[in-house]
């Protein structure tokens, strides 16, 4: 669970939002959406202790983020960026084993347990067949399945991604938006992640974070489609 309290954002010396009150639930998929500049990014960077907040407190699982060590922070919430790996030559069962840092012993040793962990975030994200693969022949799509494995076998609660879908085309933006809901609803997991891929992800998500000027509001999917929220952020 991800609780937001009293946050302010800020970017520099701009401030992009303030008094943000929120909660993210277990089986949760949430989408956050605004205009570009709106805050999205920094948000999501606030909530895994990548930057602070100007004011307030993020607690995850009850625990106020700031005050985790790095250790128990990638066992509590895992992220995806928008950055790809594309490093030659090395295999896609390596990159998700990146994952399991958080667990193995100091000289990063893999276990028989780690690895049968890999191999099973391989198939729950149907790319088991790709496991010594070069992650650098890959397709964008077929890439960003393989980082949310490597999030998977964090065996984290929570997961935060930024922009998935960006770059990826139609048919592939919507096979991500339905694996990200199966993830929620089937493991359990707190997925909280941006988008403008409303047409995507709106027929999977539970609820929709608004972040537009200088507040945010979540709404369930249904009130989004039903009081035309869309319509009013972008097309005004």
């Amino acid at each position: 669970m991800i609780t937001l309290r009293n946050i302010t954002l800020a970017y520099g010396t701009r401030t992009l939002a303030t008094q943000i009150y929120a909660a993210f639930g277990a089986g949760e998929l949430c989408a956050l959406i605004g205009r570009n500049g709106a805050g999205k990014s920094t948000l999501l960077h606030t909530i895994i202790a990548a930057e602070s907040p100007r004011e307030g407190e993020i607690l995850l699982d009850g625990r106020n983020a700031a005050s985790l060590a790095p250790d128990e922070l990638a066992r509590t919430i895992a992220f995806v960026g928008t950055q790809r790996i594309r490093i030659a030559n090395l295999d896609c069962e390596d990159v998700v084993a990146i994952g399991r840092a958080p667990y193995t012993n100091w000289i990063g040793r893999m276990q028989s347990l780690d690895r049968d962990m890999v191999a099973e975030a391989l198939r729950t994200v149907g790319m088991e067949q790709f496991a010594h693969r070069a992650i650098d022949t890959l397709s964008d799509g077929e890439c960003q399945r393989i980082m949310i494995a490597r999030a998977l076998v964090q065996q984290t609660p929570n997961i935060i991604l930024d922009e998935p879908t960006a770059f990826l085309d139609i048919p592939t933006r919507f096979e991500i938006c339905a694996l990200l809901s199966r993830l929620a609803h089937k493991e359990g997991k707190c997925i909280l992640f941006s988008t403008h891929d409303i047409d995507a992800a709106l027929p999977v998500c539970d609820s929709v974070a608004v972040i537009a000027g200088g507040s945010l509001h979540k709404y369930t999917a249904d009130e989004v489609r039903e009081q035309h929220i869309i319509d009013d952020l972008f097309m005004r």
